[in-house]
């Protein structure tokens, strides 16, 4: 899936697939995306995890988990791929 990903925070993906049990995620823009909770802070003062452009990460999150992500400015297109 495809998600776009600006300076507002976004879940990533906006629905998670039914009976998921972990997700891949990849930065395939040109900002840096800061992952967290809904309440992530972007930047390097905040407390996101930072996913800078080409990088990507596999995270064990179940369906009921949302994982959501925002840049500092701009927008970044964020792929993903769930596990069920």
């Amino acid at each position: 899936k495809a998600t776009s990903v600006g300076s507002e925070v976004t879940a990533i993906p906006v629905t998670a697939a039914t009976g998921r049990i972990f997700i891949m995620v990849k930065n395939n823009g040109a900002n840096t995306v800061y992952l967290g909770d809904s309440n992530v802070i972007a930047g390097t003062s905040g407390d996101g995890y930072p996913l800078e452009p080409g990088d990507g990460v596999t995270l064990d999150l179940k369906q009921e988990v949302v994982l959501y992500g925002r840049t500092v400015t701009g927008s970044s297109d964020v792929r993903t791929l769930e596990g069920i």
